[in-house]
């Protein structure tokens, strides 16, 4: 379980309304058939279900929300027939269970209000009825899973894997320094792994190589630099393009009129790939700006901003929800280097959110949204690995999040 999580459903229905597309297996279609949902339930029987990709999703109403949801909020299917009786992704989001080994490893989504929130029951507490949720989903041989490389070639199993995830977690929960320079730090030595081919360590030698390693990037990076490494100008505009993959909404209405969404999108790009004058308006909250107030230098985030950022890091690390079977079967190092890309793309989504409001400051209501936003896309692209691998070459990952931290 990640430590200093919290977490239960608080009935906001962000997740039935508009974006979420819940995919149905023919055992749960046929289930919710024989409910025998009707008008009178308050439920449009010929919207209960919509073809998709040789399946079937559950429709939507008119206004997007989901097609069970009632006028006060609540699930129809959970009040009438109780939680078990929902589609599983229901039942599951936002959480996440990956196996690794003989463990189940348990994560969750901060595209949900409450998990950003850290509100709700700790997930120490949720054993029970987490391991209920896993068998309903996982193979019954998922401990026979091999764990991904951590560079490379693989070969480690999931005890030596998972000590490189431990000591991950380690440096991110530094308490004292701030995101960016743990996230520096933790890019400082997996490259010094992976430069010195130490991917392949096992047994109790590798806990003292990988601590040396960890000791010695804090010393070399006692504090983010005074005047950081100016990123490349492939950097700054592939972070552009990584915002508008963020940001950008993937709405019903959007599916609808979807030319029209896809010439938005293109001239969106087109705009921050020019990076002059005015930002596109994106959203409600993200409007037309001037790019060069998103790019001066920011005052440093508030502890409270602080921690929500390692908390997340911190649960994507633990729940092993950056690399392997959940991000595209990739390795641990360039998994992480992908996450460790999140921190500008939130940044600049912070400062986009406040500057949209007439602020100059961060508030942790900023880093909080843009947390959200980029967690809802985050792990979906099967594009992004190759992205990853070219700006590693110019050592932007490490430049941008450094750039970024002023």
């Amino acid at each position: 379980m990640p430590a200093g999580q919290n977490w239960s459903c608080r009935g906001c229905t962000d997740c039935c309304r508009n974006w979420l597309l819940v995919a149905l297996s023919p055992g749960e279609k046929l289930r919710l058939e024989k409910q025998n949902w009707t008008a009178a339930d308050g439920v449009d029987p010929s919207r209960l279900f919509v073809s998709q990709l040789g399946g079937w999703r559950l429709g939507h109403q008119a206004d997007g929300a989901c097609v069970f949801l009632d006028t006060a909020g609540g699930c129809r299917i959970h009040a009438k027939f109780g939680g078990a009786e929902k589609p599983l992704a229901c039942r599951l989001y936002p959480l996440v269970i990956h196996p690794a080994g003989k463990k189940l490893l348990v994560g969750l989504r901060f595209s949900c209000p409450a998990a950003v929130a850290n509100q709700g029951k700790p997930l120490a507490e949720q054993g029970q009825d987490l391991a209920k949720l896993a068998r309903l989903f996982l193979p019954a041989d998922y401990d026979q899973i091999p764990p991904p490389p951590v560079a490379a070639a693989p070969g480690a199993d999931w005890r030596d894997f998972l000590r490189f995830a431990d000591w991950l977690d380690c440096t991110l929960a530094d308490e004292p320094a701030p995101v960016a320079l743990k996230l520096l730090r933790a890019l400082h030595w997996l490259g010094a792994v992976e430069r010195g081919c130490l991917d392949q360590i096992t047994g109790e030698g590798a806990d003292e190589i990988l601590e040396a390693l960890v000791h010695s990037a804090s010393k070399k990076l006692p504090a983010l630099p005074a005047s950081p490494e100016k990123p490349s100008g492939f950097g700054r505009l592939f972070l552009r393009l990584l915002v508008l993959e963020h940001a950008r909404t993937v709405t019903l209405a959007d599916q609808a009129v979807r030319s029209t969404h896809r010439w938005k999108m293109l001239a969106a790009a087109f705009r921050l790939v020019c990076s002059r004058g005015q930002t596109p308006a994106l959203r409600e909250e993200l409007t037309s700006v001037n790019f060069a107030d998103l790019e001066k230098p920011f005052q440093p985030l508030s502890p409270g901003a602080e921690a929500l950022l390692t908390r997340y890091f911190r649960v994507k690390i633990q729940s092993l929800h950056f690399c392997g079977r959940a991000f595209h079967g990739r390795p641990l190092i360039e998994g992480f280097r992908n996450l460790a890309l999140l921190y500008p793309v939130i940044i600049w989504l912070a400062r986009w959110l406040a500057v949209s409001a007439g602020r100059a400051e961060l508030a942790e209501a900023d880093v909080a949204r843009a947390v959200s936003l980029v967690d809802y896309h985050y792990s979906y692209s099967p594009y992004l690995p190759w992205r990853t691998r070219l700006q590693q070459q110019r050592n932007d990952i490490a430049r941008l999040c450094g750039w970024y931290a002023r």
